[in-house]
């Protein structure tokens, strides 16, 4: 195993940084379903191998080093990343400096339209969000305000959850731990009745039941994101996070004992951070498969002089998909491959290409999730 090396140069046209839960999806549905070839950069030793076993061309490749990152985008013209989002904005900030002639990113960054300018001077198509949600769920939300003619509401309602609530958080270790606590712990930007909210995702958590899903406690997330700006026209958007009833008490006891504060405490002569050490419980002792994901994206407004409501539903589990990671993880690496596909084809305008703006793509989407036993169920009424 060497690592890349400057004279180790040939255009490689698709690359991907990130060999990790989603990564590794990506990387297989890529060469498996449309034939690209990928090459895969890691800073892991391991995981650069268990791609070659894979039958995948992979790199020993830190991107913490500015030089490094570079050299990858000389190499390659589309980037796609699949990073934890404490180093996915530096690598993609650094991706544009470098030129690469395109980034698809599937982590989450603070605010993604803060690569639109840099990325428009040097005309590099950044498509952000890449992912299940944000991601497809944009793209819903942008369909549904489509059919409509006047758009009052849209509300994204998604989880990724176990099959079956049998343990103390009805959660799957199907992506990075700590973003999941960091989602419990950032404010969400929501619109309501035209004025701009911040939501605290647990305090401002609400009870929900979705037809022929269940009951769930809903907790508003930041992943609305791009459609904040996008969907301009609509006075009530709000994402939630889905979890089983009761999850939102204990998330309470957590805060009220202090296991969410990033603070350093002193035990036995040792300072660490109670939230590490809860994401590290977390990571040991949740289960690593078994889980379901539950998307319902609704819309109310008005179509051709009636009162109508539309609605977009997607319930799917691991087993039922039949596949090896959790289909939270699958179903993501999916829409990222799908998005890394309409970047190669040269989709997209230099600058933020936000996920929506694939919408109108959608359909071909839905065929790829249909192909792996996923369903995107539509449902419409109207009302005089």
């Amino acid at each position: 195993m060497k690592p890349l090396t400057g004279g180790d140069r040939r255009s490689l046209d698709t690359c991907l940084i990130g060999y990790g839960r989603v990564g590794k999806v990506t990387a297989l549905v890529l060469s498996r379903d449309y034939n690209v070839d990928v090459v895969v950069f890691d800073a892991s030793g391991q995981r650069v191998n268990e791609a070659r076993r894979r039958g995948l061309e992979a790199r020993l490749a830190d991107v913490s080093n500015p030089g490094m990152t570079s050299r990858i985008a000389a190499e390659c013209d589309v980037v796609a990343v699949a990073l934890p989002s404490r180093v996915a904005e530096r690598v993609v900030q650094q991706l544009i400096e470098a030129e690469v002639r395109a980034i698809v990113d599937v982590s989450y960054v603070a605010d993604p339209l803060a690569f639109h300018k840099p990325a428009l001077e040097r005309g590099v198509r950044v498509f952000v969000d890449a992912g299940l949600a944000p991601g497809l769920s944009n793209m819903l939300a942008k369909r549904a305000r489509m059919w409509l003619d006047k758009a009052s509401r849209i509300v994204v309602y998604v989880g990724g959850i176990s099959a079956e609530n049998d343990d103390l958080f009805g959660l799957v270790a199907s992506w990075s731990i700590d973003d999941l606590i960091e989602e419990y712990t950032r404010k969400a930007k929501a619109r309501i009745a035209g004025e701009e909210k911040l939501l605290d995702p647990i305090w401002d958590a609400v009870r929900v039941e979705l037809p022929g899903l269940g009951e769930f406690d809903a907790m508003p997330t930041d992943g609305l994101r791009t459609l904040l700006r996008s969907l301009q026209d609509v006075p009530t958007l709000i994402e939630y996070t889905l979890r089983y009833p009761g999850h939102v008490e204990l998330l309470k006891s957590l805060y009220r004992l202090g296991l969410l504060d990033d603070k350093p405490h002193v035990a036995s002569g040792c300072a660490a951070s109670p939230r590490k050490m809860l994401v590290r419980l977390l990571e040991e002792r949740l289960p690593k498969s078994g889980d379901r994901v539950v998307m319902y994206v609704e819309a109310e407004g008005e179509r051709e002089g009636y009162w109508a409501r539309t609605s977009y539903v997607i319930d799917a589990t691991q087993d039922d998909v039949g596949v090896e990671t959790p289909v939270l993880t699958y179903m993501t690496g999916l829409v990222h491959a799908w998005v890394v596909v309409r970047a190669l084809k040269g989709y997209g305008h230099p600058g933020v290409n936000a996920p929506e703006e694939l919408a109108q793509k959608l359909a071909d989407l839905e065929k790829l999730l249909e192909s792996k036993g996923i369903h995107v169920h539509e449902r419409r009424c109207y009302e005089q």
